[in-house]
C-alpha cells in the first residue's frame, strides 16, 4: 500500500479524570500510527461509578459498558471532530465495542459512519482481524477487566471463531488507564499457555507499546493489544503501509 496523508479521528470514553493520564493514553495511541499520520482526538464521559448506582455495589462493569456504547456520546464526538477533518475514525474502547458481542460492535460502527459519512473501526473489531491476519485461532488473554466484562470478552472473540485458552483478568473495577505497564506485562506473560498462538493484551488503557516487542521475544509467540490493533486497522482503512519498528509482529518486526 501506498503511503499518504490522511488523519486518524480517535474517540475514547475517559475513565480517567485527570489530564495528565489523559495525555499519557494519548501518546499511547500515537506509538501505533507513523509520524505522517496525525491524530486529533475527542472524548466521551465515563462516570465514576455505573449508571444509576451510588458505588459499585456487586462489582458488575457490563452495565456500564453497555451505557457507554450507547448513550450517544460516540457520535457527538465523531460530530465535534469533523471540523478538523478526519479521514477515518477509530473508537478506541474494547470492552463497549465487544460487550454487546458481534452485532452490538457492528452497530456502534454503523452509528458512526452514519453520523459522519466516514469509515470506522473499533479496537473489538480491529483485534479480530488482526488475530485473524496473524492466523492466530486460540489465545491467552490478559487484561484489566472484571470476571463479567472478561466473559463478554471470551464470548465475543468465539463469535468470532477464536477460542480462549487461558485468561488472566486483573478485576479492576476502574481504574484501568492507570494499571503500570509492569502490571499487564506480567500478567500477559501468565496468561501464555503453550497451546496458545498468540497472547491478546484487552483494553486500550494499557501502555504496551514499549515492551510488546520484548514480551513477544520472551515468549516466543505474537502479541496484540488493543492500542496497537486499533492503529493497525486504522492505517490500512487509510491505505497507509502499517510498519512500524517495535511494535510487535503485527506491525512486521
Amino acid at each position: 500500500m501506498a503511503q499518504n496523508h490522511q488523519t486518524l479521528g480517535a474517540i475514547y470514553p475517559d475513565d480517567m479524570w485527570l489530564d495528565y493520564d489523559i495525555a499519557r493514553m494519548l501518546d499511547e495511541f500515537r506509538k501505533y500510527l507513523p509520524e505522517q499520520v496525525p491524530m486529533v482526538s475527542a472524548r466521551t464521559h465515563v462516570p465514576m461509578f455505573p449508571v444509576g448506582a451510588d458505588e459499585p455495589a456487586d462489582g458488575s462493569s457490563v452495565e456500564l459498558g453497555i451505557w457507554l456504547a450507547e448513550n450517544g456520546d460516540i457520535e457527538a464526538a465523531a460530530a465535534r471532530l469533523m471540523r478538523l477533518k478526519p479521514s477515518v475514525f477509530a473508537y478506541y474502547c474494547t470492552t463497549a465495542s465487544f460487550v454487546q458481542g458481534v452485532a452490538g460492535d457492528e452497530a456502534l460502527k454503523k452509528r458512526v459512519e452514519d453520523a459522519t459519512g466516514l469509515p470506522c473501526t473499533t479496537s473489538s473489531s480491529a483485534i479480530v482481524n488482526a488475530l485473524h491476519c496473524l492466523d492466530v485461532r486460540r489465545v491467552a488473554t490478559a487484561s484489566p477487566y472484571m470476571e463479567d466484562v472478561n466473559q463478554a470478552l471470551i464470548s465475543f472473540l468465539a463469535e468470532c471463531d477464536i477460542e480462549v485458552v487461558n485468561s488472566n483478568p486483573l478485576h479492576y473495577l476502574q481504574d484501568h488507564s492507570i494499571v503500570p505497564p509492569e502490571t499487564i506485562r506480567e500478567a500477559a506473560r501468565r496468561s501464555d499457555v503453550p497451546e496458545a498462538d498468540a497472547v491478546l493484551i484487552s483494553c486500550t488503557g494499557q501502555k504496551t507499546a514499549d515492551f510488546i516487542s520484548g514480551l513477544e521475544e520472551e515468549i516466543g509467540k505474537p502479541v496484540v493489544t488493543s492500542n496497537q490493533a486499533t492503529g493497525w486497522q486504522a492505517l490500512k482503512m487509510m491505505g497507509v503501509e502499517p510498519r512500524l519498528p517495535g511494535r510487535g509482529a503485527l506491525f512486521g518486526n
